[in-house]
């Protein structure tokens, strides 16, 4: 019950808080964690994902890495998308996670919070660190288990450009999405971002070995 108290406490704390993010006014880069793919339970192995970004101009790829299903260790993340003004933008980034409240048979709801950096390079760059919660559900059955999962957070973004100099800013988004898994390590993944960060995605993840 502990768990359950100071799981609700940080995720009211945190839509508290999102009505204080202003809109990031550097809306032409990418941003690396877009969707975020920060489910509770997310697979060990590789990740394949065709994003599409806003901004941007078009279908991107995704590639993830996981030595271990999430919370556990560091996944990382490496991407190419075209930016908003028809050039290639490259992003990457890590992310880092821990257990608030792991669920039961009778309530299979996990709580994890996470964290990360990483960065958005087109003309210009967006450096962006997020911090936020994942509350995911599992309803399994043999051979198949659906998760679906909400993911809000709270994103520092800094901006360096030539044009406008450095800016520094708060964002708010929150993900949307759902893991399809037909075995502990092979799933189909799709996840929406929209608030401050926007895009689609739809990918699988398999064994890394």
């Amino acid at each position: 019950m502990k768990q359950i108290r100071t799981a609700s406490a940080a995720f009211a704390l945190l839509m508290a808080c999102a009505p204080l993010a202003t809109p990031f006014e550097a809306r032409g880069q990418v941003a690396w964690d877009a969707p975020m793919l920060m489910a509770p339970g997310a697979p060990a192995g590789w990740g394949i994902h065709l994003v599409d970004p806003h901004p941007g101009n078009g279908l991107g790829i995704l590639g993830t890495w996981r030595a271990a299903p999430a919370p556990v260790g560091v996944g990382f993340r490496l991407g190419l998308f075209e930016g908003a003004g028809d050039d290639l933008a490259l992003v990457a980034g890590f992310d880092v996670s821990g257990t608030l409240y792991r669920g039961t048979d009778d309530a299979p709801v996990d709580v994890i919070w996470f964290s990360g950096g990483g960065a958005g390079i087109d003309d210009d760059v967006l450096v962006s660190i997020p911090l936020g919660l994942s509350v995911g559900w599992s309803f399994n059955e043999p051979g198949f288990a659906f998760r679906p999962y909400i993911a809000p957070r709270m994103v520092l973004d800094l901006f360096l450009g030539d044009d406008r100099g450095d800016d520094l800013d708060l964002d708010a988004a929150v993900d949307l999405g759902t893991d399809l898994a037909f075995s502990p390590n092979f799933a189909i993944r799709a996840a929406v971002s929209f608030g401050g960060r926007e895009a689609l995605s739809i990918g699988i993840a398999v064994p890394g070995r």
